[in-house]
């Protein structure tokens, strides 16, 4: 298998715990691998059913829930989110992404859905800046992943914060689709996991897809690992 092959050479040297691949063509599976350690301390390796954290891949998840929203006429692309989300109804937008975060303009426009599907909503992640909204970030919203912030305090604490750009300005890679998942959640009035449960998870059998692993699970899950 040439692909188990070059994944093992840079799991060999070191470079990568483990990794599970699949192909799929022509309404097969032509290929599948487990390659290298789920847990390299404990040398269980990587299997065809080991469970991986996905990060930012939650985002195109959210967008097709958000869009699947959209496509029933909850809401329109253009509309702001204040109709869901009041608390950003008067934002602001700091002179420098750098600078202090008093120093601020008026937003010249509302934030619209489209701007939080496309990542131009003005906001951004705390750790891509040197600046005080930095640590105003991680004081409001806790990590970046997990968080102990509730829903709508998290909401609350992003909304008192300085957007870096211009609503619709520029694209800036951020919690856009945190904020709009956790929107979905108060237009169904359900928490996200539940809605993205019942309209994609359950209907494609995704029974291992959620935001928590349940504790029969867990001996599946890979450790997370970084580099040196």
């Amino acid at each position: 298998d040439p692909i188990a092959t070059a994944i093992g050479t840079i799991v060999n040297a070191g470079d990568l715990a483990g990794a599970a691949t699949m192909v799929w063509r022509d309404g097969k599976v032509a290929q599948t691998a487990g390659v290298g350690w789920r847990d390299v301390e404990a040398k269980l390796p990587i299997e065809r059913d080991t469970m991986f954290r996905i990060a930012s891949m939650t985002k195109p998840i959210t967008s097709t829930a958000a869009l699947m929203l959209f496509e029933e006429g909850r809401f329109a692309l253009n509309d702001s989110i204040a109709r869901w989300a009041p608390e950003f109804s008067k934002m602001r937008v700091l002179c420098s992404p750098t600078g202090p975060l008093d120093q601020t303009d008026p937003a010249e426009r509302p934030i619209t859905f489209e701007d939080l599907l496309t990542h131009r909503s003005g906001l951004t992640y705390g750790d891509f800046h040197a600046g005080p909204i930095a640590s105003a970030y991680k004081e409001a919203l806790g990590g970046d992943i997990d968080s102990e912030v509730a829903p709508d305090d998290w909401i609350a604490g992003l909304a008192a914060l300085p957007l870096i750009d211009q609503p619709g300005a520029a694209f800036h890679y951020s919690h856009s689709t945190d904020l709009l998942g956790l929107l979905i959640a108060r237009i169904e009035d359900a928490p996200l996991g539940d809605v993205l449960e019942r309209r994609i998870f359950g209907p494609l059998g995704m029974s291992d897809t959620g935001f928590t692993v349940p504790r029969d699970k867990t001996g599946r899950r890979a450790g997370i690992y970084g580099f040196d």
